[in-house]
């Protein structure tokens, strides 16, 4: 029994942020002018997810300060794979919290975190996602944020292994989408911050 006790904490951890990733959501869409309300489907697909990658970080890190984190992650991975799929905008502050959360996190070694593998992770994710802009690919300035402040969060190896995940996905989703031809799917600009939401909250559970 008191194996199960983490996970159920975790899960219920989990849905209780999704109501708290729905109210956050519609804060930061009301500031930036866009429609504050959160869709019911949307919102039990979320609280679902959520409840279920919360009962998987109860599993792996129990009742813990990086347990704690893992979840303050996932909150801010929400709020940011949404936003960024309805409204193609990631707002500033979810880039940041990410930075503080991780810093903050690391200094006082409630996770694993080295300065320097940290901030070479944040450049070399930056300049991942910076570059095909000068090749007038259309990638956006919150994609490359996000990028660089997981490459914070990971560190090299870590968000190397999420960008890899994220371009699976990317490529899945690409492939299943069948909205327009395969052709004018590949040159669409397609929302990156869902997919490196999803790297960010898998690798920093696989390596917890």
């Amino acid at each position: 029994m008191q194996a199960w006790l983490p996970i159920v904490y975790g899960t219920i951890s989990g849905g209780l942020l999704a109501v708290l990733a729905r109210l956050l959501c519609g804060v930061l869409l009301k500031n930036r002018g866009l429609a504050p309300n959160i869709g019911r489907k949307h919102f039990w697909i979320m609280l679902a997810s959520m409840a279920l990658v919360g009962g998987i970080i109860g599993w792996r890190a129990g009742v813990s300060f990086q347990g704690l984190y893992l979840l303050l992650i996932l909150l801010v991975a929400a709020c940011a794979f949404y936003i960024d799929a309805k409204n193609r905008v990631i707002p500033n502050e979810l880039v940041l919290s990410i930075l503080i959360l991780s810093a903050v996190f690391g200094i006082t070694g409630a996770i694993r975190f080295q300065i320097w593998h940290s901030l070479l992770g944040l450049v070399v994710c930056f300049i991942i996602f910076f570059l095909p802009g000068l090749f007038g690919k259309q990638v956006g300035a919150g994609d490359v944020k996000l990028a660089a402040a997981m490459g914070f969060a990971l560190g090299l190896t870590g968000s190397l292994y999420a960008i890899a995940c994220m371009g699976a996905l990317v490529l899945i989703y690409t492939f299943l989408d069948n909205r327009l031809p395969l052709a004018e799917r590949l040159k669409t600009m397609i929302p990156m911050g869902p997919f490196l939401a999803i790297g960010l909250v898998a690798v920093s559970i696989i390596l917890s």
